[in-house]
Formats: structure tokens, C-alpha cells, sequence
């Protein structure tokens, strides 16, 4: 008699008196399905076994200096050196507060306020407008935002199309049953109009009362690189205001625009101009990360900032108390040695300047690769400095090209075209665009 395989069974056994009696109970677990693998990380999985020695990884948004590495800025090497010799600061592992360092929220609050805007920041500092906690980088930032806002405000979000693909997959996950996404770009360009088209035709006539909120790319927007002129940021601000739209600003790349850290805060404070916008009524959300501009990936530094209406009496209170309650059901309470040296960056004159100039070397050096690409394909659009910015840049190559660079060449791109500049140098730029150009040449 052939035996039935159980693999998907659990024995079960029940005591009957002196006897147990072992029963089959079929495990729910065989309804689970396999996930897609991650867009990005599952590449580099793929990339890592490749054995081709000329294999390009332009993938992960991790930058690389020009021979290929990924090193520790100077102000951040210089802050840890700092922490090693001081014993108590690097021997204390005790748990951080729920809410993050004390003396990393002062300085990242006066840093993301103070500094970056000092017309209309200064002043919600004072009046204490502005609730926060430090979060496991941006992408924490994030999913805090999505639990605070689904489980009180709106379940309704509006997304870039394109955007970052982790944005839905957070919102999906923490709440958000409406999920909507604006035109954001089409055939190279962006598309202002019509996302704003979208909002009013849309939003304007939802009369359920609930507000939706919106995401927005504070700068070097992610796939694309293309980010809204000052001008058209002024016209999206002032109809998201109009539409009582809730903004979650997503501030993950802030200096590698321009190079100039200050200058990359212009939407936050856009946002913030009392002479534009008197308040949000459901407050404005500010998800930041130091990953990228201090390079500190894998310590995961981050803060969520909500600045707070003036018309609700112990509103801040009352949100960071939720947002503690949220905190600790997550992950409890975030890590410190990461914290503890961008406090040190932030505080220290000399290391925040340093800092300043090894933000304006990787821009340049970010623009040297574009600029080195551009003369090799002849694509202007990736040199126009006055939107093209940051780390990634859209080619427009379909799937089937990007399969074939992958297949063919070891030239690993997102697939949907996404190019990691950071990835790209003197040494590999020449092999990058002769890819390229034999895969185009191959298509047609």
C-alpha cells in the first residue's frame, strides 16, 4: 500500500483516559504563498554570484567613491574616533529611550528647523509645534507615519508614479486601504499638470470628510532623478494646502542635490511659509534619514518631526505619547551608536563643516559621472543640473534591454530602468556605455 506523504500534516495527539490518541491536523502554514522577491535586493543577490570580473552593480542606492568603495565620510570617521576614546560613550549599551537620544533630538530638530529654516522654524521650536522621535532611518520614519496617520487621520494616500516601490508596500502594510497613485512622469518628463489635474479632480470632490494624504519627494526623487523646479513646487504646495491634503515629505537624499545641505531643505520650508500657508490642520509630516548623507546605512539614523497645528491645546503631548505606543510595539526603542555619532557631527562646529564639505564632494563627484556618461551616450537630459539630481538617474531602458545587460554584459540596473550613478567610475565607465550601446544596437 503506498504510504501518503504528511509533510503539509502536524500530528496532533489528545489524551484519552490511559491511552494518547495521535490525530492529523492539516497546518494552515501550506496557505502562506511565496513573495516576490525585493525589486533591488533580490539583484544583488543575483549580482553577487555573477563571476563576470568586469560586473557593474547599479542597483542599491549606496554611494561609492571613485575607485569603487564604499568609505566612511571624513566627519563621520572623525566623529567615531571621538567615541572610541571617550569610554563611557562607547561602553554605555544600555536601551535608548522610546522615542530616541535627548541630545540627538535637540540637535536634529535645530539642524532640520533652526538651520534649514530659519524664517518660520525657529519660532515652532519655541512654542513647542513639533513632535519627534528618533526612527530607524527613513524607511522607519515612514512606517511610524503610516501607523500614527491610518489609526487616527485618513487611510487614503497618494504616491508617485513612480516612486519608490517600498513606499506602497509600507502604506499597504500599516494601514492605508486607499492607496492612489499621481502621474509624476511620463517619456522623460515630468508631468506637473496633470498630477495636479488628477488632485482636483479627484480629491475635490471626495465628501466623505476624510483627508487624504500625500507623498512628496523632498528632492532627488527616486527612480527618476527628476525633480519639480521651485516654481512648480510653489504651484503643487499651494493646491495640496487648497485640497486640505495632508503632506508626509519624504526627506531621504537632502544635500545631494545641490551639494549644499541647507539649500536641499527648500520644500520643508515651503511648507512652513506663514505667508503661503497659515498651518496644517492635520499636521505636516517630515520623514528623514542621515543614511545617505552621512553614509551611515547600516546604523540606521532617522526622525520623524510632525509639526503641529496652533489651534489644538496639548496637541504634541498628545501625539508623541501615541507615537511612543506605536515605537514600542515595533521595535520598542531605536539603536544608539548611530545616533550617537550624527549627535556628534551635528554639535561639533568643526566636524558639521566638515560634514558640509563631504556632502559637496559626493555631489560633485555624482556630477563628474553623469557628466562622463553624457559624453559617452550623448544623453543630454542626464546633465541638466537644473532638475536631474542625486544618486539615480531613469534611463528609459525597457525591461527586455535591461535583462539583456544583466544577461549579457553583468550590468545590473533595477528593472525598470533605474541606474545607481554612485556605482559608476573611471575605471568601468567606458565597459558601462559600450554595453549599452551594443544592447541598443542589439534591440534594434
Amino acid at each position: 500500500m503506498m504510504q501518503r506523504s504528511l509533510s503539509h500534516i502536524v500530528r496532533k495527539s489528545i489524551y484519552c483516559g490511559r491511552y494518547f490518541h495521535t490525530t492529523a491536523v492539516r497546518s494552515t502554514l501550506t496557505q502562506v504563498p511565496m513573495a516576490p522577491p525585493d525589486g533591488v535586493l533580490g539583484l544583488v543577490e543575483n549580482y553577487n554570484m555573477d563571476e563576470n570580473p568586469n560586473k557593474i552593480n547599479l542597483t542599491v542606492g549606496v554611494y561609492k567613491d571613485g575607485w569603487g568603495q564604499v568609505t566612511t565620510f571624513p566627519s563621520v570617521a572623525q566623529a567615531q574616533k571621538i567615541i572610541d576614546m571617550d569610554g563611557q560613550m562607547n561602553t554605555d549599551l544600555s536601551y535608548l529611550p522610546i522615542s530616541g537620544c535627548e541630545d540627538f533630538k535637540k540637535h536634529t530638530i535645530d539642524f532640520l528647523y533652526r538651520d534649514g529654516c530659519p524664517h518660520d522654524g525657529p519660532a515652532l521650536i519655541d512654542e513647542g509645534r513639533i513632535s519627534f522621535v528618533q526612527t530607524l532611518s527613513g524607511t522607519g520614519a515612514l512606517a511610524v507615519t503610516a501607523k500614527l496617520i491610518s489609526s487616527f487621520i485618513s487611510t487614503k494616500i497618494w504616491i508617485p508614479k513612480p516612486s519608490w516601490p517600498n513606499h506602497t508596500n509600507i502604506f499597504k502594510k500599516n494601514g492605508f486601504t486607499d492607496i492612489y497613485n499621481y502621474s509624476y512622469y511620463s517619456e522623460g518628463q515630468l508631468t506637473i499638470d496633470k498630477w495636479l489635474q488628477e488632485l482636483r479632480d479627484i480629491v475635490s470632490k471626495d465628501k466623505s470628510g476624510i483627508p487624504n494624504t500625500i507623498v512628496l519627494h523632498a528632492c532627488c526623487h527616486n527612480p527618476t532623478g527628476l525633480d519639480p523646479t521651485r516654481k512648480q513646487w510653489e504651484q503643487i504646495i499651494d493646491v495640496i494646502h487648497e485640497l486640505k491634503m495632508v503632506p508626509i515629505i519624504d526627506m531621504a537624499y537632502q544635500g545631494l542635490e545641490s551639494g549644499n545641505l541647507i539649500d536641499d531643505a527648500y520644500l520643508l520650508r515651503l511648507c512652513l511659509d506663514k505667508s503661503r500657508y497659515r498651518t496644517w490642520p492635520n499636521g505636516l509630516y517630515l520623514c528623514q534619514s542621515f543614511a545617505k548623507n552621512m553614509g551611515l546605512y547600516g546604523e540606521r539614523v532617522g526622525s520623524l518631526s510632525i509639526v503641529t497645528p496652533d489651534s489644538i491645546p496639548k496637541i504634541k503631548e498628545i501625539l508623541e505619547s501615541q507615537l511612543k505606543q506605536i515605537i514600542r510595539s515595533m521595535y520598542s526603542s531605536p539603536p544608539g551608536y548611530g545616533s550617537r555619532v550624527a549627535k556628534l557631527v551635528l554639535s561639533n562646529d568643526k566636524l558639521k563643516y566638515q560634514w558640509y564639505d563631504d556632502v559637496r564632494a559626493m555631489v560633485a563627484r555624482l556630477k563628474s559621472v553623469r557628466t562622463m556618461i553624457s559624453e559617452r551616450l550623448g544623453w543630454e537630459d542626464i546633465i541638466n543640473f537644473e532638475q536631474q539630481h542625486g544618486m539615480f538617474y531613469y534611463t528609459n531602458l525597457n525591461p527586455g534591454q535591461v535583462k539583456i545587460l544583466r544577461d549579457d554584459f553583468s550590468v545590473y540596473l533595477t528593472n525598470d530602468g533605474r541606474m545607481s550613478l554612485s556605482g559608476v567610475n573611471k575605471s568601468n565607465v567606458d565597459y558601462l556605455c559600450n554595453s549599452i550601446k551594443a544592447t541598443l544596437h542589439k534591440m534594434h
